[in-house]
């Protein structure tokens, strides 16, 4: 079968077949397509750098599937987590990986240039990292600027004519205090939301009861913290993602970090990939109301 799109749409829906994270199947798949274009592009093999790897599912797969035109040995995959990356070994030998802290240039500067960085569900980890405990919450402000450094710090790894590829969450654009009025399907789905309030870190959830204990009113903002962590409620990921915010920046911040960073932004788009798992909990209440963009898609170039 001839490597078309036909090929790579086959070759994708199989390989990511077990993948139910569909974030990371956005992001893969976006990378492919660009991985495929830059090939064609330089004649000679590229140097893939994944910032916050994990278990090297992203960088991997991409290895894995595109090992003519890129240089596996020479790319790179660095995260804090070590048993991740005992994961990520195993399962990708040739991969050098890294333990450590990606936002420090002290530990991105000897690694040279690459044609490709990922920042694939990373981010925001940074953000998350900046909780104060004498506001009790995230500091919002501080968390911003270390985002803006991490992103400094991984385009300052991109060789010229190099991509970023950026995928995480997104905080909704618009009055983040608009009031949402979620209706849950039965009171399980009820006393798991109690549980979200209760044990999520990062900021404080605030909401009213109304006279339906199945109905209750909360910002757009906490509705949202909730909306994207629910398919973790009941399930031992919880107890790490109980502690994480996907969102942080909004569209318009996103690309005014981009742009500050030096980079041309190329491709940027919004997705939502669990508003089904989300609709077996909860509907709104007016017909005004929705569901947010869940997550955010950028592939920039250095200028």
């Amino acid at each position: 079968m001839p490597e078309n799109e036909s090929f790579w749409d086959f070759y994708w829906e199989t390989r990511l077949l077990s993948m139910e994270n569909l974030g990371k199947r956005a992001a893969i798949l976006a990378a492919s397509r660009l991985i495929r274009r830059l090939s064609a592009q330089n004649g000679r093999p590229l140097r893939l750098l994944e910032l916050g790897c994990g278990e090297g599912q992203v960088i991997g797969a991409l290895l894995e599937a595109h090992a003519r035109v890129c240089a596996e040995s020479a790319s790179v995959g660095i995260d804090y987590n070590a048993q991740s990356l005992a994961r990520c070994r195993s399962d990708y030998p040739a991969l050098k990986v890294i333990q450590g802290d990606f936002t420090d240039p002290l530990l991105l500067n000897p690694l040279g240039e690459f044609d490709l960085v990922l920042l694939v569900n990373a981010l925001h980890e940074v953000f998350s990292d900046c909780f104060s405990a004498s506001l009790g919450h995230i500091d919002v402000t501080v968390g911003k600027q270390k985002v803006e450094q991490a992103l400094a710090a991984a385009t300052a790894c991109l060789a010229p004519g190099g991509w970023l590829v950026l995928f995480d969450g997104l905080e909704p654009d618009g009055d983040p205090e608009l009031k949402v009025h979620p209706r849950f399907h039965n009171m399980q789905a009820r006393r798991e939301f109690d549980t979200f309030a209760l044990e999520y870190t990062p900021f404080n959830i605030v909401y009213r009861e109304t006279a339906n204990p199945l109905v209750l009113e909360l910002s757009q903002h906490d509705f949202t913290r909730y909306i994207t962590k629910s398919i973790f409620l009941g399930k031992q990921l919880w107890q790490s993602e109980r502690r994480q915010s996907y969102q942080y920046f909004t569209t318009q911040e996103f690309r005014a970090a981009i742009n500050r960073s030096g980079l041309f932004i190329d491709v940027l788009s919004t997705l939502t990939v669990n508003e089904e798992k989300w609709n077996y909990r909860v509907t709104l209440e007016d017909p005004a109301e929705h569901f947010p963009d869940e997550h955010i898609l950028i592939l920039a170039q250095t200028k």
